[in-house]
């Protein structure tokens, strides 16, 4: 047998992102989206792979330097819709039949589509729109800047900056896509046969994925469509308009987000994702799995005492989605699946139509990262996760819970780097509650020996680490740590009160699990040496971090990612706005005690501990300044302190950033440990030695 071999940063370049699933009506055919890395590009491009249901090898449908995501089967199950910027880099509508032929671009339209969705007689094809800003936009009327820009437009190529950005929107940003647009997203139907598109919605809202009914009469969405929309930020609802037009009908006047509509079989019920909360802006209301009637009577919550969350939380850096998902209808319209978080896991349940306690369908430590049915048939095709599985395509057995596994594009990869499972243990709190823990052990580590250990806090706070793959984590442990990771109160999948422990109060409750999980893991572990301990964490564990470095000496080094130091400068410079009275008690300008008590900050002449910052320049949701405030008080404190900037990049650059800079932080963050903390093990040497299409950071010391 092949002795394998530590895993590497460098491995990440070989990783296979898979993305999203498809379903033929029929039941017998899974198309799934792969995404890879384009070393020389400096990028990724994504393809749309297909494989029996009954098993066989996967094949490519689609090839080259391109992307092609958001696979919607017809419904005689003989084509394909997707989206694909194959021309000129402009993502449009594509159509592939799949008996063999070329794939017939659909569309010429200026701005963003998706959401696809076949009509149940195949005439026509429902899709979201929101247009580009004219070129104009930005420039003085008649102005050479505006002159030039419509040329750039009319000879497809790249327009210079604007000269100026008019904002008048409350939500005006967001990160990983920058400034937003003028334009909404909105419904819109195009009738194949004339490739006539017809706008369906108006208004100053957007609108989410539109699905249809199964008679085709109608189609139904989400939507925040109130007059001050952006000030209610929580407030989605379910709508149906006429399929051939007219004025949407709302289904779900209950507060709170409606969300992911569902039709059932016969078309007269919609399901949907909600709660009734609309202060719920943080992510502590559990959402359920509610249903609607079509004729505008009473919705139901069917699961009112499931104390989880119906959506998949799960913290890794396989992708940067940690939202609901759609429930799915089993064919005889009177079960209805979905997935919930549950103590590191995001299992599939099913809820009878009638009511009642949520039966778990999959048992385990795995992470269900996707879920969809067969319009036509039984059949469940999932995308599956585990400590030691970055994605497989399988089809789940809605009696049995088993997942019957059709293609595992990561098989090669794992076979030659080791992966490692993690010790799992739970400690139990002074408060009554108990703390899930993994440690993950360095290959070859000689108990004999002492070892350093890495303490990883997650981001959210409402989501949860647990039974998934992390690339980090395995290239750490690969370099000789020991990685120790937890869920303290405040994440998701244990309820909702250890879920609302934070509110108020970020740092002391989290802080006190967290310590508790390493003083349990030392006990457990002698091999650990108590003196070469290092914590890391991003976004709110980077607040975490912050905190934690503030408030004891114990760990020998820190490392802080795209951070929040000061909570009302957050909360007033992030891409989101409202909830901040209910999660720290008061409007960010009023700057009352709990915000300075709450920010690290405030804690800053305590740090000791030498510390790394990590800041993305083009991060939204914890803006920049946050990084450079924490840097600029440490040198002025003469501390131990660095900071990494990655221009470019926005807050999600650990799961989907520029290759190249996703590599040097993970380098530079392993470099970093190594440097402080000396692990006995040496580093591996690199997996392979990807090229990089520019420089990818800027350092400061």
């Amino acid at each position: 047998m092949t002795q394998q071999r530590p895993m590497t940063p460098e491995d990440l370049f070989r990783l296979r992102f898979v993305d999203a699933i498809a379903v033929s009506p029929d039941g017998g055919r899974m198309v799934y989206e792969e995404r890879t890395i384009d070393a020389d590009e400096d990028g990724y491009d994504a393809h749309l792979w297909m494989v029996p249901a009954l098993g066989g090898d996967p094949v490519q449908l689609t090839h080259g330097p391109q992307k092609n995501v958001g696979a919607a089967f017809s419904p005689d199950g003989r084509a394909l819709a997707f989206i694909s910027d194959r021309r000129d880099k402009k993502p449009q509508i594509y159509r592939l039949p799949l008996d063999g032929g070329e794939a017939e671009r659909l569309t010429d339209l200026d701005g963003e589509i998706a959401g696809l969705h076949w009509s149940p007689d195949g005439t026509r094809l429902a899709f979201l729109f929101r247009p580009a800003d004219p070129p104009e936009h930005g420039h003085l009327p008649g102005s050479p800047q505006a002159k030039k820009a419509a040329e750039a437009k009319a000879q497809k190529k790249e327009a210079k900056p604007p000269t100026f950005m008019r904002i008048d929107r409350l939500f005006y940003k967001l990160d990983g896509y920058g400034w937003l647009p003028q334009g909404r997203f909105h419904v819109h139907v195009m009738d194949l046969a004339t490739r006539e598109i017809r706008k369906l919605t108006e208004g100053d809202w957007d609108h989410g994925r539109a699905v249809w009914s199964p008679d085709g009469k109608w189609l139904a969405f989400a939507a925040n469509r109130l007059p001050d929309a952006d000030w209610h930020q929580v407030s989605i609802d379910v709508w149906v308009i006429p399929a051939t037009g007219g004025e949407p009908r709302c289904l779900t006047p209950q507060p709170g987000p409606a969300m992911d509509p569902a039709w059932s079989p016969d078309g007269k019920h919609v399901a949907f994702i909600g709660h009734t909360d609309d202060e719920d802006y943080w992510g502590v209301k559990n959402f359920h799995v509610w249903v609607a009637p079509l004729d505008g009577g009473p919705v139901r919550d069917l699961m009112p005492e499931f104390d989880r969350m119906a959506a998949p939380l799960m913290g890794s850096d396989l992708n940067d989605s940690h939202e609901s998902a759609p429930p799915v209808w089993a064919r005889d319209g009177k079960t209805i699946y979905f997935q919930g978080s549950d103590s590191g896991s995001t299992h599939v349940y099913a809820v009878p139509l009638a009511g009642g306690t949520p039966r778990p369908v999959t048992r385990g430590k795995l992470h269900v990262m996707s879920l969809v049915g067969a319009e036509r048939a039984s059949t469940l095709a999932v995308i599956r996760c585990g400590h030691a599985d970055a994605g497989t395509v399988g089809i789940l057995d809605p009696a049995t819970g088993a997942i019957r596994d059709l293609s595992q594009p990561n098989r090669a990869l794992f076979s030659e780097a080791r992966v490692g499972e993690p010790e799992e243990f739970w400690v139990d709190a002074p408060e009554g509650h108990r703390i899930q823990c993994w440690l993950l052990v360095p290959p070859g580590a000689d108990p004999k020996r002492k070892h350093p250990m890495i303490l990883e806090i997650h981001g959210g706070p409402r989501i949860q680490y647990g039974n998934c793959f992390f690339h980090e984590f395995q290239a750490l442990a690969g370099a000789g740590f020991y990685v120790l990771f937890t869920n303290p109160r405040g994440a998701q999948g244990y309820g909702e009160a250890f879920t609302k422990a934070i509110v108020r109060d970020w740092g002391e409750p989290a802080m006190a699990d967290v310590m508790a999980a390493v003083d349990e893991t030392l006990r457990r572990h002698p091999e650990i040496d108590p003196e070469r301990l290092g914590v890391t964490g991003g976004s709110y564990g980077g607040y975490m971090t912050n905190w934690i470095v503030g408030h004891t000496d114990r760990f020998k080094a820190a490392l802080t990612q795209r951070s929040v130091v000061k909570l009302s400068s957050l909360m007033l410079a992030g891409d989101f706005s409202g909830g901040s009275a209910v999660e720290f008690g008061a409007e960010p300008w009023v700057e009352n005690e709990d915000y300075r008590r709450l920010s690290p900050l405030t804690y800053v002449e305590n740090v000791r501990t030498p510390l790394l910052i990590f800041h993305s320049m083009k991060d939204h949701r914890c803006p920049i300044a946050e990084g450079e405030m924490l840097y600029t008080a440490l040198k002025l404190l003469k501390r131990e302190v660095e900071l990494v900037l990655f221009p470019e990049e926005s807050h999600g650059l650990s799961r989907g950033g520029t290759p190249s800079r996703r590599l040097a932080r993970l380098t530079l963050m392993r470099d970093w440990f190594v440097r402080h903390l000396e692990p006995n093990i040496p580093v591996p040497a690199p997996a392979a030695a990807p090229a990089a299409a520019e420089p990818a950071l800027t350092r400061a010391k």
